[in-house]
Parts: structure tokens; C-alpha cells; sequence
């Protein structure tokens, strides 16, 4: 959190006494019980080519892109908020990243990404931390 200039977060980290759990089938029960599956298949959903989706600008994705604060975790992946202020604020690859960005956006808003990356794509780091009087919660890193 330091590194990432999140000071407010690195110091609620080290004050509190909650600590990492350890991997077991029990820990991974109590995760599912607190964030349960869908409990209807989404393949009723309604078609979304029916309706007319929004759009956005390079404009509102460089605003959205940079009104992260410091320090925000990451994907799966390990890429932050912060790796892509840096390279939209470069000079050599900031504007073609931002087309290419916006662009991408609006494919994710059209219903554009393959079902089969869904998961990975809206998917986050976390790390269950047992709580100092009992049960557990997810924390994202």
C-alpha cells in the first residue's frame, strides 16, 4: 500500500488484527456461504442486441481512468488503476491507448466479451483475513 502512495490503507492494515487464513476447505465454504453463486441460470436474461446501449467517450473513460485513488487493487492480472494513469498520461502511448481503451469499453458495453472471459474479466485479488472475534472477510489486494 505504500508503494502505491495508499498510506491511509497500509496504516489500517498494521493496526488490525485480522491476519490471513489459511487455505482449507473450511475457509473456502465460508467464503462461498458469504458471496453464494447466482441462483438462476443468466441464459434467460433478454437478449441485449434488442436494446439500444450506451456509449462512451474518450473523454468520460480518461476521467474514469484517472479518478481512481491511489493505491486501488487490481484484476486478476495484477494491472492497477495506477499502470494505466501512467501510460495514459505518457505522451508516446497515451492517446492511442486511450482510442484503443475507449474503444474496448464500448465493445465490453455492447455485450462484446465472450461469456467465457466474463468471469476473469470482472474478477478481482482477494485474500480472506480471519476476523479478530471470529468468522471471516475478503480483502482485496
Amino acid at each position: 500500500m505504500l508503494e502505491d502512495g495508499n498510506i491511509k490503507a497500509a496504516v489500517r492494515i498494521l493496526n488490525s488484527d485480522e491476519k490471513p487464513s489459511t487455505p482449507s476447505e473450511q475457509t473456502w465454504s465460508k467464503l462461498k456461504e458469504k458471496h453464494p453463486e447466482a441462483s438462476k441460470p443468466l441464459d434467460g436474461l433478454p437478449c441485449t442486441t434488442q436494446f439500444a446501449s450506451i456509449s462512451v467517450s474518450e473523454l468520460d473513460v480518461c476521467r474514469a481512468a484517472l479518478s481512481f485513488p491511489a493505491g486501488s487493487a487490481g484484476g486478476p492480472d495484477g494491472l492497477r488503476p495506477q499502470h494505466l494513469r501512467d501510460l495514459l498520461l505518457s505522451s508516446d502511448s497515451g492517446p492511442e491507448l486511450l482510442s484503443t481503451l475507449t474503444a474496448f469499453v464500448n465493445l465490453v458495453l455492447v455485450d462484446g466479451l465472450p461469456a467465457r472471459v466474463a468471469p476473469i474479466f470482472f474478477g478481482g485479488r482477494l485474500q480472506a483475513l480471519d476476523k479478530k472475534y471470529g468468522g471471516i472477510r475478503p480483502y482485496q489486494y
